[in-house]
Parts: structure tokens; sequence; C-alpha cells
């Protein structure tokens, strides 16, 4: 924690039923604030430990999210493991759960039953789709969002021909993110009523909310949009031509990515007065620009098309780096386009705290984003620690008053797990 204060959510304690990512996001983020995190996996061991595994049972994207927490292996089938989750839950601030809906209601671990036994209870719940409509109570991950929520379409990521989802899980990571908004939201009030409450998102409505800025549909100047949803709907085009299609409705725009004469890409231009700056720079006169009397075409395409073309030629006379320092020092917005791998090693990264380096004691010297936020009282860092199967067993037992030997018989009848077999 930073210069010894305690983290923004120490005394919270948190139980997660987190599968994959979302939910296990949404109880990191808590973790890096200091909330004591107690993560139930299988006694099989979680299925992230299995996934892109460095050595046994430590799964790349097990590590990732499980960073602060404590980890306990419980059989949620079997009635004595059941009855353990449930002592740990009336005595925890927040549930978190991205298991399928009616699941926690299945277990008795649901916010009405629980709230029963704690008034101050908050659970908080992701769903893949929601729990109503066609999609209701479906299964799904975040390919199935991002392609049911029109988010895949609107990234026009393409291989070929072939719409491909993104690798980046942009509805799983920002489903947690959301989650631990609402819970931060609801701990918040439960300072003012002294009361929970169930709050939810899902991987569907996360996708919506990331395309916001698109998302909006104004009677008066959008006409087009319920044309293209029902040209879509009758006549099943390619989501290439579809894609390209939409993309050409919002075609005034001319900030956007241009290749530079070293064969770097390079983003310029954002909002009205950006434009201005950026044509200013590169010498180009436009009338949308700078003629206050300017009035647009019924049909503008064409003209902003046109003015790209013009930036394109521009841009394709300067090395990237050299522009990049021009548009800078004019206030244009700008920046070159970056890979992942270039972007976490960068100095940038570095010099700015995002990323964080320690030494996992199983697979050694580790790499990722730090802790996404700043504190200037509380402390606010990246966790490090991520439990291996079983560590912190004894202690949770013992903090609800089992002793060794309870433990033990527990172990022997598939209760609870402290080794992976």
């Amino acid at each position: 924690m930073d210069d010894g204060s305690d983290g923004i959510f120490a005394g919270v304690r948190v139980l997660e039923f987190g599968l994959f990512v979302a939910g296990p996001y949404a109880g990191e983020l808590l973790a890096h604030g200091g909330a004591d995190v107690i993560k139930i996996e299988p006694t099989t061991g979680d299925a992230t430990r299995w996934n892109s595994t460095i050595v046994r049972g430590e799964g790349r994207h097990y590590i990732i999210k499980a960073r602060g927490k404590r980890g306990v292996p419980i059989n949620l089938r079997h009635p004595d493991g059941l009855a353990i989750v449930h002592d740990l839950a009336v005595r925890s601030d927040v549930i978190i759960s991205n298991m399928r809906p009616g699941a926690l209601q299945r277990l008795g671990l649901d916010y009405e039953s629980l709230s029963a036994e704690n008034e101050r209870i908050i659970v908080a719940e992701i769903a893949a789709m929601g729990e109503e409509g066609p999609y209701g109570m479906h299964l799904g991950a975040d390919f199935q969002a991002a392609a049911a929520s029109g988010l895949a379409m609107s990234t026009a990521n393409f291989d070929g021909d072939e719409p491909r989802v993104l690798d980046a899980y942009l509805c799983d990571f920002h489903a947690g993110t959301l989650l631990s908004f609402g819970i931060a939201g609801a701990l918040y009030r439960r300072q003012f009523t002294g009361k929970g409450q169930h709050v939810r998102t899902s991987l569907y409505q996360a996708g919506l909310s990331l395309q916001t800025a698109t998302a909006n549909l104004f009677d008066a100047v959008d006409g087009w949009k319920r044309e293209f949803a029902s040209w879509m709907e009758s006549e099943r085009p390619h989501p290439k031509l579809a894609s390209q299609r939409r993309r050409e409705q919002t075609a005034l725009i001319v900030g956007g990515l241009y290749e530079t004469r070293d064969g770097r890409w390079i983003t310029l231009g954002a909002g009205q007065l950006a434009f201005k700056r950026l044509l200013e720079v590169i010498g180009i006169e436009d009338p949308s620009a700078h003629d206050p009397d300017w009035e647009m075409p019924d049909d503008p395409r064409e003209h902003f098309a046109s003015l790209r073309q013009r930036i394109r030629e521009i841009a394709l006379q300067h090395d990237g780096e050299a522009l990049r320092e021009r548009m800078q020092a004019a206030g244009v917005p700008c920046a070159l386009l970056s890979s992942l791998e270039e972007a976490l090693l960068s100095e940038h990264a570095r010099a700015n705290d995002y990323v964080h380096s320690f030494d996992h004691p199983a697979v050694g010297p580790v790499l990722m984003p730090q802790a996404p936020l700043k504190f200037s009282r509380d402390g606010y860092r990246a966790a490090e620690h991520t439990p291996a199967f079983g560590e912190h067993l004894r202690d949770v037992m013992g903090e609800l008053g089992y002793d060794d030997a309870a433990i033990e018989k527990l172990i022997q009848n598939g209760a609870i797990a402290e080794e992976l077999t």
C-alpha cells in the first residue's frame, strides 16, 4: 500500500464465486484496494489453473486475476461444503458471482436468502446476456456477448472476409469493472441506510455500454439506423459488407489512422478545435473548418472522403515520430500505433507506473498492468500474491471455528480439498 496507508477497501470481506474473467476481475479490482477477497474454487481446481498452464496448477489467467485473494477449495455439491460456504457468506460484506443466473438461488446464496440473516449483505452478479428475452438465462461468454451486442461488428475486426471476435475480452473486463463500480456504490449507500442490496450487470450490457458513443438513436437524424436494422434483418448481408455500409453512414469523421513515410501509422485529430489545428499544421484550407458560413451538403461523404485523401498524401511525406512531435507541439491529439507488447514494455508505461513487475513463487518474474487507479490518500496498488491451491484453507476454516481434526474429516469426506489430485 502507498506510504503504509490502508487500502481503500480495507475491512471489506468479499466472497467470490468467480468463473474465468468477469467475476474474478471484479474481485481483483477490490483486492488491489485491500479487500479480503476469499475465492471459492472447486476441489478439482479453478478452471483457469488449467488454461494456458505455465506450471502444474498455475495457469496464466488464474495468476492474473487471483492476485491479492485468499483461495479456498470447496465442493459446493457436498452438503458439508455448502454449509461452510453459507457460514462464510453470512459473515461477508459482498458476494461476487458470474455463475449462470439462478445458481445462487439454487445454493441458497441469493440476496433474498442471505439478507434475511445479514441485512448488510451486497450480492453482486454478472450474467452473460441477462435474465429475460430470447437470450435470457443462456450460458455465454465474452464472444457471444460481443457478437449479440453489436460490438464485434462495430470493431470491424475481420480475418479476410471472416468476422473475428476480439481477443481483448472487452465485454468480460468491462462487465467486471462495472460490477466493481456497483459494489463500491452499494458499500457507499450502506453507510447511510445500513442495508445492502442486489447489484447486477451482464456481458451484453457491458458490450452496449462500450458503444455509448454510437449506441443511440435520435429520430430526427437517425432514420438510417432503423433502415439499416431492417436491411440487416431482411437481407442478411455478409458481415463485412454490413460493417462497411454502417461505417459509410458515419463517414464525416476525419480523425483516424494515417500511414507515414517510414511505414508507421499515426492517429490524428479529435473534436472540431483539434480538426482545425490539424489542417493548419499540414497546410490544408478547408471550408468545413475555416469558413463559418459553410453549409454542409445534403450528402457530405464525398467532401470528407476527399479531405481524408489529402491528409493521407501529406502524412506519407513525413516520418511517424517527427509528425507526432509536430502535432503534439500544435495541440493536436496524436499517437503512433503500437502493439500491446510494445505498450507494456514502453518507457511511457514505466514512467507512469502503468505496469507492475514481481516474482511469482511458482513461475518466476511476471509483468502485468498496474492496478488501474491512483488515490492520493488511500492505498491502491497491484496485489502480487496469488494463492496456491488450498493455501488459505486452514486459515479460513479456523476463522469459522473449525479445528484441525474437523478440517481433516472434511477433507476426507470430499467437502473441501487442500491438495490437487
